[in-house]
């Protein structure tokens, strides 16, 4: 293994260190092996981030071949940018035998396996390192669940530390370093949400990034198709009380994340502290994102309860602290040929699920659909 040039002055915990020691064990089992790293649902900073660094860790303790894939879209601009600036190599798969011989499976930022990833329930997951709380406990060789960081990159910054500390001067500890910042930063909303780990993380791994790159990646531009969806949300907007809800009409798979950026958008308005913007995704999901600053309201438990379980007994929404998404299949309501009229089933069902986990009863009336892209 490379000694590195330079190893940064940082004091780690010692039940850190530990669970670094534990990693780099689960790791080693790996040796001469090809771990498949599958990123869950549309892949965002954090997780983009957490894999690379688990690929670079992976390489320095022997593992022979590391692929970072994922089933969907890379719907947010801010996701390609960091893909393209960094030069990251992602695989867009649907089947693990695109890949040929697969030895492990590796979960970071999840801790379940993406439903669409259709054949990989014969692999032995060797991983899982997450932040989000979990329905039940996940089952791996290594496990390291963590509710007390608000982003799985600070877990990651800790392994690289331990493991294989990075040099400022090498060009691709840089790259991994500036990555991990970002999704920091990204997950903890700029460091509103941080907590102390994440605070320290940062300013561990700070040192090494490449400022010019992360001052790039942290460009927060809003693209016309989201600014569209942030017009259609403020259009269709509804309040009570405290709540506010949006429903956006048809919105592509490509453009997904439009809807988390309108929500965003919403919850600033000062008379409310909770809101769920919602649509439908290349007419197969019914989607939403919700946004809140009330204390009282736990996204996963609140979408939970607005929303239920699939059959397999999984909640369709889930979230963290001030956040949170869902996504319902459509199903047999897709054999609706009239977008309208689809829209409006979707929207009278959401809107009094929405209204009735606000502690709203719906009034009776035709909800006309907001304006649809062409």
């Amino acid at each position: 293994m490379m000694e590195p040039a330079r190893r940064l002055a940082v004091t780690s915990h010692p039940a850190n260190e530990s669970r670094a020691r534990g990693f780099g064990e689960a790791l080693s089992l790996a040796k001469g092996k090809h771990v498949l790293i599958a990123l869950r649902g549309h892949p965002d900073p954090d997780g983009i981030a957490c894999a690379i660094a688990q690929a670079h860790i992976g390489q320095r303790l022997g593992v022979a071949q590391t692929t970072i894939s994922y089933c969907h879209e890379l719907s947010h601009r801010e996701n390609r940018a960091l893909v393209k600036l960094l030069g990251l190599e992602l695989r867009k798969i649907k089947s693990v035998k695109e890949l040929g011989r697969v030895d492990y499976l590796a979960l970071v930022d999840a801790h379940e396996v993406d439903t669409d990833l259709t054949d990989a329930a014969d692999l032995e997951v060797l991983t899982i390192v997450d932040h989000h709380r979990p329905v039940s406990p996940p089952k791996a060789r290594f496990v390291d669940m963590r509710l007390d960081v608000g982003a799985t990159a600070t877990i990651f910054a800790e392994y690289l530390q331990e493991l294989c500390t990075l040099d400022p001067d090498v060009e691709e500890d840089r790259r991994i370093a500036t990555a991990i910042m970002h999704g920091l930063s990204t997950d903890t909303d700029d460091f509103m949400l941080a907590r102390a780990g994440d605070f320290r993380a940062a300013g561990q791994i700070i040192e090494v990034c490449d400022r010019d790159l992360l001052q790039d990646l942290s460009r927060r531009l809003i693209a016309p198709t989201a600014m569209d969806v942030i017009a259609r949300a403020l259009q269709a907007m509804v309040v009570r009380r405290n709540f506010a809800m949006a429903g956006v009409g048809f919105v592509s798979e490509a453009e997904r994340d439009t809807i988390s950026q309108a929500a965003d958008f919403l919850v600033r308005r000062e008379d409310i502290d909770t809101c769920v913007v919602y649509g439908i995704i290349s007419d197969k999901y019914i989607e939403g994102s919700l946004r809140t600053h009330s204390p009282s309201v736990d996204p996963a438990v609140w979408l939970e309860q607005a929303f239920g379980t699939d059959e397999k007994g999984r909640p369709f929404g889930g979230g963290r602290r001030d956040k949170g998404g869902f996504r319902i299949p459509i199903g047999f309501l897709g054999r609706v040929t009239d977008r309208q009229q689809l829209w409006q089933l979707v929207e009278h069902a959401v809107r009094t699920a929405l209204l009735r986990q606000s502690g709203e009863e719906p009034t009776p009336g035709l909800v006309m659909p907001p304006v649809t892209p062409s």
